[in-house]
């Protein structure tokens, strides 16, 4: 079971291609964001996509959303000092391409799911968890590591190289969370 709304991130990075410089004015292409209002669009675009994986999160789980406090607390969370529409900003700023817009992107909206889903999961009294992996040529040896590893809502999953995290997507270090699909079941 995926939370992750796949078929949305493909076609918002269609979507997104607008927005970056591709040489179809005649000139060679930069592939970088167009302008300012281009890099407000597609922060605009992932606001919506990460909502909707917020959502998607919360019906994995099948219970009421969290309060709305808790909804911003997690779409804009700092990750090394910034959120992700930081980040949009300085690729704006530096020159980014679409594929750092569609790493955030499935990344956040990641991340996002599954922390709607635990948040979901805490409200409803839920008292464990196991963790997921997609198993594919892709996935991390520690994530595959934890497949089918089990512990209670509020503890940790430890990673060999001893990181931790309550959930996929929460380790706080790009080489854990970047591009990872893995998810929670809860009990």
């Amino acid at each position: 079971m995926t939370i992750l709304p796949i078929d949305e991130i493909n076609a918002m990075e269609e979507r997104l291609k607008v927005h970056f410089d591709d040489g179809s004015d005649g000139q060679p292409g930069t592939g970088k964001i167009k302008s300012k209002q281009d890099a407000e669009d597609i922060i605009d675009e992932l606001l919506d996509l990460f909502l909707l994986s917020y959502a998607m999160g919360v019906d994995s789980v099948g219970v009421e959303p969290p309060p709305l406090e808790m909804v911003n607390d997690t779409l804009y969370k700092r990750i090394d000092g910034k959120t992700w529409e930081d980040r949009v900003w300085d690729y704006y700023d530096n020159g980014g391409t679409l594929y750092d817009i569609a790493r955030i992107a499935s990344t956040e909206a990641h991340r996002d799911a599954n922390a709607a889903a635990y948040d979901a999961a805490r409200a409803a009294g839920k008292t464990k968890k196991v963790w997921h992996c997609m198993m594919l040529d892709t996935s991390r040896d520690d994530h595959i590591w934890l497949d089918g590893v089990s512990a209670p809502l509020d503890g940790y999953f430890y990673a060999p190289g001893g990181e931790r995290t309550l959930y996929p997507g929460e380790w706080g270090v790009p080489e854990q969370d970047c591009n990872c699909l893995c998810w929670l079941t809860y009990e």
